[in-house]
C-alpha cells in the first residue's frame, strides 16, 4: 500500500511546495484551499510531475469542523494518513499594527491556526488509523515577533505547546514537528511585503531587499527548493524527533530558539 499525505492550505506558497515534497517520495496527496482555479490548477502541476494520485478538497480551515470533514474524506481515499502539513498563511488583513487589530482579526488568527491544529490533532488521533507525522509551519518571526505581524505571531506562539503536548501525551498516533521558516519568495510574503511597502510609501523591491535580504548572513531569502528539500527530510527523520521546534530561517533571526 503507497503512503499518503494531506497538506492544509496546498493551493499555493510554501503549502504548494509541501504537496510538492511529499509527492516526490512517491505519496499520494491531498490539498485543500478555499476554492477556486488555483486549488484546481495546483493539483494538475503536481499529477503532471509525479506519478501519484492528487486530490484537490475545498475547505475554509477557519472554520469548525472543516479540518475533521476533510481528515475523514482522506481516510476515505486511502484508508490511513501517513503524513501531514498545515500551511495557513497569514490571517486576510495583515500586515496589521497592534492599534489597527481589530477583534475579527484575533478571531481570525485564534481559529486559523489554534483551533483548526487543535482539529486537526484530534481527528488523527480519534479517526487515523495509524501513526502521522505531522510539520506545521510557522514563521521565524513568533521568538521575535515583528510588529506588522503581532496578530498571526501571537497566535502562532500557540503552536509550540501544542505541539509538545500532542507529542508526549500521544505518541502511538502523533509525531508532531514545529517549523520555524524564514522568508521564501511566495506569493503571499510578496503580497504582504508590497502592502507594507504601500503602508510605508516605499517600493516593494526595496522594501524586501532591507527587510528580508539584509536580514540573513547569506543576502538572501531562502530558497523554495530548499524549503521542499527540509520538508522531505523531516518526514524521513527518525521517529526520535518529535515535538521539536526547528528554526530554518538562514540565520535571519537574532536569537536561538527554543
Amino acid at each position: 500500500m503507497s503512503c499518503a499525505g494531506l497538506v492544509l492550505g496546498g493551493s499555493r506558497g510554501l503549502g504548494f511546495h509541501a504537496a510538492r515534497a511529499i509527492a516526490s517520495i512517491g505519496c499520494n496527496v491531498a490539498i485543500t484551499a478555499r476554492g477556486g482555479e488555483g486549488l484546481d490548477r495546483a493539483a494538475e502541476a503536481i499529477r503532471s510531475v509525479f506519478p501519484v494520485e492528487v486530490v484537490a478538497l475545498r475547505a475554509d480551515h477557519s472554520r469548525e469542523g472543516s479540518v475533521e470533514r476533510v481528515v475523514s474524506e482522506v481516510l476515505r481515499l486511502w484508508g490511513a494518513i501517513d503524513y501531514v502539513v498545515a500551511a495557513y498563511g497569514n490571517i486576510s488583513r495583515e500586515p496589521l499594527e497592534l492599534h489597527e487589530a481589530e477583534w475579527r482579526d484575533w478571531i481570525e488568527a485564534a481559529a486559523l491556526y489554534i483551533a483548526s491544529t487543535g482539529e486537526l490533532f484530534k481527528s488523527l488521533i480519534r479517526l487515523n488509523p495509524s501513526k502521522a507525522t505531522v510539520i506545521l509551519i510557522s514563521s521565524f518571526s513568533v521568538p521575535e515577533p515583528m510588529s506588522p505581524l503581532v496578530v498571526s505571531d501571537a497566535a502562532r506562539a500557540a503552536l509550540s505547546r501544542i505541539v509538545r503536548v500532542a507529542a508526549r501525551r500521544y505518541p502511538s498516533k502523533l509525531r508532531p514537528i514545529l517549523l520555524l521558516v524564514g522568508s521564501f519568495p511566495t506569493p503571499g510574503a510578496m503580497e504582504t511585503i508590497s502592502r507594507l511597502a504601500s503602508k510605508r510609501g516605499v517600493e516593494p523591491e526595496d522594501l524586501w531587499r532591507r527587510e528580508v535580504e539584509a536580514r540573513s548572513p547569506l543576502g538572501r531569502a531562502g530558497r523554495l527548493e530548499e524549503f521542499e528539500r527540509m520538508i522531505v527530510l523531516l518526514l524521513r527523520s527518525p521517529e526520535y524527533l518529535a515535538g521539536a521546534s526547528i528554526l530554518f530561517d538562514g540565520s535571519s533571526s537574532r536569537i536561538a530558539w527554543p
